[in-house]
């Protein structure tokens, strides 16, 4: 449970016109005695009631309520006010007696009390009735009867009164951990109640990390996406409220945290630069309930949370490195809302020394909840969102991947923030196609602000980085003049963003398929083609670096032009001619084998049982290969397909013609005509395409379809 900001001791100063709000916090060495006595109290009371627990004595120890009441209160992550366990008091015969009536709680006997009253005194028991009624309800609520005393005390065994003092760690807190608990909730309940929270991260804040500060930013945008805050990220220049000195001239390169490269983003630099490189301090603004709902609520909750895991001061000592912001120099400030007027909440280096507890001990954080243990590896493949909007176009772009339908792009979620010139951003998404990559930006919040902000960096963005933006259609006011700068997907409010859109977007602004074309050797593809036969259909649009049929349509048009004697076949993939002939004429032996025809399943068993053959064959290309072949499919029905050679379909239409003797009944010969006619007008699948390159445009040529 959270402080309360009213129970919080706290100071309110005034300096050049600007309020400043410090809460009260309990430094080394002080108040020792009182918090040991305190503890000493709860330590003597284990076991005892709480009816005789003396309230006011925490208050008498401490010398003032308020903390007092603070310090209860975080006790209370260490001790419990527990009911006895039922049934208490009662033997063991009576507890049998109960637990066959089905009375297993103090609330099953006061209902069965409730329900005897009903049916015998009409539902009310008058003071001088009552003493005797409960003594006959306890001689007949069970068979055999249980002692009155027994009978009050059951009553009122779950009673706030009842429930005595336990512990629920092994050993008691010491005065050190209490007092760092204390300062570590009235931290929190600070955070819980502000607009929003700045960080200051220099780069030596990153030496205690584990990695540099791009590895430190990209935690922090973690964690943020992960507890759902909203957050913004810039250098210490672009926020001149808590700057104290000016920083070198930015390097004019568009460059990505924590990678040591470039990835798509072309430059004129032979070193690439990094934000560690860049040698600049970083801004972090988290957002608060006041910037998003103006009620602190459980999105205040989120955003203390947040802070606390990125301290990470409620982490077991051997793991307090891990923390994102651990290092030395770490300052920030809070815009707290205190009775409804903005005052500031300076987070400076003594404050956050007070959170910690130092780790000499050896102990474990045991009031560590595991909520709090948030790691930036994604847990069984878990993706989180800061959106419904951007899940579900997550969710219809995977979908489009898995059915091969995205021209090759993969979908990547919470990709590096990206640093071009004096501008930070953190993309919403990063699609990635062999070695390049394009950033989607959802600009999809509604508040103007926000639109604002995006709008100026998306400016300071333009023609450095490889960017799509996903807006909804009334945003285009704020995002004028941007149009030329990037490519803009824009969608209708409320509904989601069109993942095949986006795919046309991306390869209509950012195709590369010139390029590819123009690399592609001619004379090595067919060399390879040659010496292998046959290249399945994943390798073969891989060797030709192409992602859609279009795109292998004009790569083979090329090969053609320069001499490149190969075939694609669907479903089979690039072949030499040799080798196509050649499982063409296995293809019509294995029919004349058969007598002529033979099941569409059975005849690609047999094709991939030859050596060498394609073993990875479907019935969809083996149909493309009979008619490449010359024969022809008949289907009786959709799963049922008849694969019959060259001239064998003619001959079995002539069979299915026989008129049925005249003696055959109706009926049957009309079954008969129909069965007949099924076999005259086979379904033909057009469209399975597979020639030869010249065929594939058109043209005429001794392999093209029938």
């Amino acid at each position: 449970m959270r402080l309360a900001l009213a129970d919080l001791k706290k100071s309110i100063a005034r300096r050049d016109g600007e309020q400043y709000v410090t809460p009260y916090l309990l430094r080394p060495r002080e108040r020792l005695e009182e918090l040991a006595a305190l503890i000493a109290l709860y330590e003597d009371w284990l076991g005892r009631a709480r009816a005789s627990f003396p309230v006011d004595r925490a208050a008498e120890i401490i010398g003032d309520y308020r903390l007092a009441r603070c310090l209860t209160l975080c006790l209370s992550e260490w001790y419990i006010w527990e009911s006895p366990q039922w049934p208490g008091p009662a033997s063991d015969d009576e507890a049998q007696a109960l637990a066959a009536q089905g009375i297993a709680s103090p609330g099953e006997l006061r209902l069965a009390l409730y329900a005897w009253v009903n049916a015998t005194a009409g539902g009310y028991l008058s003071a001088d009735e009552r003493e005797a009624r409960l003594d006959e309800f306890a001689g007949v609520c069970v068979p055999g009867g249980v002692r009155r005393a027994t009978l009050d005390a059951l009553l009122t065994l779950d009673a706030d009164d009842r429930a005595s003092l336990r512990r629920q760690t092994e050993q008691a807190p010491t005065v050190r951990e209490l007092a760092a608990r204390y300062n570590q909730r009235a931290f929190e309940t600070m955070l819980a109640n502000a607009a929003q929270v700045e960080w200051r991260i220099p780069p030596e804040a990153a030496d205690g990390s584990g990695g540099g500060l791009g590895a430190v930013v990209k935690r922090v945008c973690f964690l943020s996406r992960r507890m759902g805050v909203l957050y913004e990220v810039a250098f210490e220049h672009e926020q001149p409220a808590l700057a104290e000195e000016d920083d070198s001239a930015p390097v004019a390169l568009a460059r990505v945290a924590e990678r040591p490269a470039l990835y798509a983003v072309p430059s004129s630099r032979e070193e690439p630069t990094t934000l560690d490189q860049a040698n600049q301090s970083v801004m972090v603004t988290l957002y608060g309930p006041q910037e998003v709902m103006s009620a602190p609520a459980h999105y205040g909750e989120r955003l203390a949370r947040l802070c606390r895991a990125l301290l990470g001061y409620r982490r077991a000592p051997d793991a307090e490195t891990d923390a994102a912001l651990a290092g030395a120099g770490l300052q920030g400030a809070a815009r707290v809302y205190v009775y409804g007027r903005p005052m500031t909440f300076r987070l400076d280096d003594r404050l956050l020394r007070l959170l910690r507890v130092s780790p000499s001990d050896g102990r474990n954080d045991t009031f560590a909840s595991g909520e709090d243990q948030v790691d930036d590896e994604r847990s069984g493949g878990a993706v989180t969102f800061d959106s419904s909007l951007e899940r579900r176009l997550y969710a219809d772009f995977t979908a489009l991947e898995r059915a091969g339908e995205t021209a090759g792009w993969r979908i990547e979620r919470e990709p590096e923030p990206l640093l071009i010139d004096e501008t930070i951003l953190i993309p919403d998404f990063a699609l990635t196609r062999d070695s390049r990559r394009v950033y989607l930006e959802v600009a999809g919040y509604w508040r103007p602000g926000y639109r604002e902000r995006k709008a100026r960096k998306l400016a300071a963005l333009r023609g450095a980085a490889a960017l799509v933006v996903a807006a909804p259609e009334s945003a285009r006011s704020e995002f004028v003049g941007l149009d030329d700068a990037f490519p803009f997907l824009w969608y209708r409010d409320g509904k989601a963003i069109n993942a095949a859109a986006l795919v046309g977007v991306i390869t209509r602004a950012y195709d590369d398929f010139a390029a590819r074309l123009a690399s592609l050797d001619a004379k090595q593809i067919a060399q390879e083609v040659a010496l292998r036969g046959r290249i399945p259909p994943t390798e073969s649009m891989a060797l030709l670096r192409c992602y859609t049929r279009a795109e292998v349509a004009e790569a083979l048009r090329r090969l053609q032009v320069n001499g490149a004697d190969v075939v694609w076949i669907d479903g089979v993939g690039l072949c030499s001619q040799a080798w196509r002939a050649a499982l063409l004429g296995r293809l019509l032996g294995a029919l004349n084998v058969a007598g002529g025809h033979m099941p569409l399943g059975e005849l690609r068993a047999a094709l991939a049982s030859v050596q060498p053959g394609p073993a990875d064959l479907t019935d969809e290309a083996t149909e493309t290969l009979a008619w490449q072949a010359g024969a022809s499919v008949m289907r009786a029905s959709l799963f049922a397909a008849e694969v019959y050679a060259p001239g064998e379909q003619e001959h079995t239409e002539v069979e299915g013609n026989t008129n049925a003797p005249e003696e055959t009944p109706a009926p049957q010969r009309a079954k008969a005509a129909n069965k007949a006619q099924t076999k005259r007008a086979p379904r033909r699948l057009a469209g399975k395409s597979a020639y030869t390159v010249s065929s594939l445009f058109g043209e005429e040529g001794e392999d093209s379809l029938p």
